[in-house]
């Protein structure tokens, strides 16, 4: 539908709409063996999932069937070696459906410089996943140590096939299509060191993986690959006493084999701009982390700290060197008080420092506050007054790189919210304790 700018009344397009009617059945069944004995367990499963689809494209007076078989096998088996030492092999494969959006042969032309168009053809695609571990535990010192190795593969993969087209202001549009193929493939190992120093009160661990991948591409209808290197260390340290805890921890990542990268602040999902461009270019990733943790735990009053330092740099062809790097550092501050047994009052205080986004005010100051009273002598009925952002400087700010696109965005929504709640624990009622399950 587009807006009829003559009589201000939407108005149907045959080429920039689709109507259809879609059917879909899907079924699961399964069978599970299990065997456990004092040094060997195992587990085979099979799980298959029947699913039929049918679509039915009343403008193109085209119809679609999709009908998959999908199966799942899974295999676990562990082994006791020794007191304190276990390995383990682990295989497990999932079969599933294109998506109806990948599948719709119609032209997407919901963003002009991305024109997308589905392909019916597609076939379901099936991942294959291998893992070993070894762990050893020194049942005396505390030491333990865990190695693993780790292989998935994907059959019929379903890709994005990038299309250059020159428009008519001397620059490129692309054409986003959808293929089947193989050769992604990923290979890895992971390791983690534990060392208790004082049992049960200071300890250090050593941790990290390495592995390998190959990505398949298609530009301009030709298939090519992207081999990469990814690997990441990391250095804690836990010190906990009666009143007291701290922990600290470092760490350092590296990705060669990117096309997609989500770097958020107080959002968990960054919106996608349809305005934006995004190929199958790919990028380099450092990223440096560093995270001081600390409570103070006292009989009517707890303390909480946090300082959080990010640094994550993306090695590419940008035209903005300012747009590679992203800096972060976060403060944050909690308590909460005990006030003549029935009055308990939280405050929680969050600063964030970032540079690197185009964006302008970037650095909130959040404050949170919070009220409880509790009445009645078992305390079942309670008051709650909540204030969240008292300063209204909330952004939901995220960057979003994918391909050869920097996306900057924030989220305008409301963020200072006051909130009033009445409780009673129905467990109490009565004045005497119930025990009450979950559903």
């Amino acid at each position: 539908m587009v807006l009829d700018n003559l009589n201000n009344r939407p108005s149907y397009v045959d080429s920039l709409s689709t109507q259809y009617t879609s059917v879909t059945i899907n079924q699961s069944f399964g069978i599970n063996y299990n065997y456990n004995n004092k040094k060997m367990r195992y587990n085979l499963g099979f799980n298959a999932k029947p699913s039929f689809m049918s679509s039915n494209y009343i403008n193109l007076h085209q119809k679609i069937r999709n009908n998959n078989l999908n199966y799942a096998p899974n295999i676990n088996l562990s082994r006791t070696i020794a007191k304190g030492k276990t390995l383990s092999v682990n295989y497990s494969g999932s079969n599933n459906n294109p998506s109806s959006y990948q599948l719709q042969p119609i032209r997407n032309t919901q963003n002009l410089q991305n024109i997308v168009i589905g392909n019916p053809n597609l076939k379901s695609f099936f991942n294959h996943n291998l893992s070993s571990s070894y762990n050893y535990v020194n049942l005396k010192t505390g030491i333990s140590a865990q190695t693993g190795l780790n292989f998935s593969t994907t059959q019929n993969e379903i890709v994005n096939n990038v299309i250059l087209i020159p428009d008519t202001l001397n620059s490129v549009k692309q054409e986003t299509r959808f293929e089947n193929t193989n050769g992604t493939y990923n290979a890895g190992s992971n390791y983690v060191f534990n060392v208790p120093i004082k049992k049960n009160k200071l300890s250090i661990s050593y941790g990290g993986n390495f592995g390998i991948s190959n990505r398949a591409i298609f530009i301009n209808n030709i298939k090519s690959y992207n081999k990469g290197l990814n690997l990441s260390q990391q250095v804690n340290a836990n010190l906990n006493l009666k009143k007291i805890s701290i922990s600290a921890n470092t760490n350092y990542s590296f990705s060669s084999n990117n096309n997609s990268m989500n770097l958020n602040s107080f959002n968990e999902a960054a919106s996608f701009n349809l305005g934006q461009i995004s190929g199958a270019a790919f990028f380099k990733t450092h990223s440096y982390r560093a995270d001081l943790n600390s409570s103070l735990r006292l009989k009517k009053l707890s303390v909480t700290s946090n300082v959080n330092y990010s640094l994550t740099n993306n090695d590419a062809d940008f035209s903005n060197e300012n747009l590679k790097k992203v800096k972060s550092l976060n403060l944050s501050l909690s308590a909460r008080a005990t006030i003549r047994k029935s009055y308990h009052v939280g405050f929680n205080a969050t600063k964030r420092i970032n540079a690197g986004y185009s964006l302008a005010n970037t650095n909130p100051l959040l404050l949170n506050a919070n009220l409880n009273k509790t009445f009645f002598k078992d305390q079942a009925l309670s008051l709650n007054i909540n204030a969240n952002d008292l300063l209204n400087q909330g952004n939901n700010l995220s960057r979003y790189v994918m391909g050869n696109s920097i996306i900057d965005s924030r989220t305008n929504q409301v963020t200072r919210v006051f909130t009033f709640g009445l409780s009673y624990n129905i467990s109490k009622f009565g004045g005497k304790t119930f025990r009450v399950d979950a559903d």
